[in-house]
């Protein structure tokens, strides 16, 4: 392994250090980082014909484009000393992470799997001593890791924003967040206590508030995902804005949940008005609709400088004010029914809505600016003029 260069990447406040090793080398690498499958992809099972042709031109000794890695551990790099990085690389090779080159990793392991196994011993050790250049970023953040995933992300099978994301923060999985426990979808489990969320509908809300757009992500296109993380340009890159977005949500529903309580729909209003969002203040926010809307709501409050930061959220909620949960809930439920009867995409209808509320609610300059009541009513006229 030779270090070639090392030069500042100042838009993540990162380290690139560009290094020369053999297949042998990176396989040597590659296998702790694929053994993560939880932090990675899952491997591309189409373009074959891509893929067998790569496999042809690394026999043919063909230069293939850098792999490139992030090392979430920061570590002391002398350009002069190849021989200590290997050392320290490999001894912190479970910090790993491939950007940019997965299945070309992948393809390289199948090749040297089958000349394994054809028994060509002279064009195995030809390939494992094949020289192939690997970028690595030095002691990158998790917001860092994630722009690189953006600007690498150009590739036969790009992947969402979403599922890069789901794989930044899948750590929050194995421990609790002050008290927030996430549930994978494999787990066959309901949240329905109050701190436990689906991590899937929280990385959607993050997702929104990331893009300040309350839709379900389902664009690849590399200038919209980067303009929507040009907006994270303003606050501190330093800061955990996953784990601050997760507490100012959660702190949210807390406190709904303080001033409404046990309180539900009686029987009767169903039989009415027809069957409710959600007959309580759970499943009214413990919901992937209120989740969006409440991220698109707070970055766009944040973007015009009403809200300083997500931290402040807990400030706000603490003088959330309701004096009749039960003609809350009502009014909340026919509002959603409302708007539900009169739109084609019910679902979107209902992300915008809770946008509008969570604008209204929060907002020190809106009339209804911390009342839980007054905010279902001025959030339905703000709808109603933008919709």
């Amino acid at each position: 392994m030779k270090i070639c260069s090392i030069l500042e990447d100042k838009r993540i406040n990162a380290k690139n250090i560009l290094v020369e090793m053999s297949i042998n080398d990176y396989i040597d690498l590659c296998h702790a980082i694929i053994a993560k499958n939880e932090f990675q992809r899952k491997r591309v099972k189409s373009s074959k014909t891509i893929y067998a042709l790569l496999k042809e031109d690394i026999l043919k000794e063909c230069i293939i484009p850098p792999i490139v890695l992030a090392l979430t551990t920061e570590l002391d790099v002398n350009q002069d000393n190849s021989d200590e990085f290997a050392q320290n690389i490999l001894s912190n090779k479970d910090g790993l992470l491939i950007l940019d080159g997965l299945q070309r990793t992948y393809t390289i392991l199948d090749l040297v799997e089958e000349l394994s196994t054809n028994d060509n011993p002279a064009q195995l050790n030809k390939v494992l001593n094949n020289k192939i250049r690997v970028e690595i970023y030095n002691g990158l953040n998790r917001l860092g890791i994630l722009y690189r995933m953006l600007t690498l992300n150009t590739g036969q099978t790009p992947m969402s924003l979403r599922q890069q994301i789901e794989i930044l923060y899948l750590d929050y999985l194995k421990t609790p967040l002050d008290g927030i426990v996430f549930i994978q979808d494999i787990e066959d489990k309901t949240a329905d206590e109050l701190h436990e969320y689906k991590f899937r509908e929280i990385v959607e809300g993050f997702n929104s508030y990331i893009t300040r757009d309350e839709l379900p992500i389902d664009r690849t296109d590399l200038l919209e995902n980067i303009s929507s993380l040009e907006k994270l340009s303003k606050e501190n890159t330093d800061q955990n804005l996953f784990e601050e977005f997760s507490t100012a949500l959660n702190n949210v529903i807390t406190r709904f949940d303080a001033l409404v309580g046990d309180t539900a729909l009686e029987d009767n209003f169903k039989a009415t008005n027809g069957s409710p969002f959600g007959i309580n203040i759970k499943k009214i926010f413990k919901r992937s609709q209120a989740y969006t809307g409440f991220g698109a709501a707070v970055g766009k409050l944040i973007d015009l400088e009403v809200i300083t930061t997500l931290n402040c959220i807990s400030d706000i909620t603490d003088n959330f004010k309701l004096d009749n949960p039960t003609e809350f809930l009502e009014r909340f439920n026919l509002t959603l029914l409302d708007i539900t009867k009169k739109s084609k995409k019910i679902g979107n209808a209902q992300r915008a809505y809770f946008v509008c509320y969570f604008r209204e609610i929060l907002n020190p300059q809106s009339d209804s600016y911390l009342d839980m009541l007054a905010a279902v009513d001025s959030a339905k006229q703000k709808y109603y003029s933008l919709y």
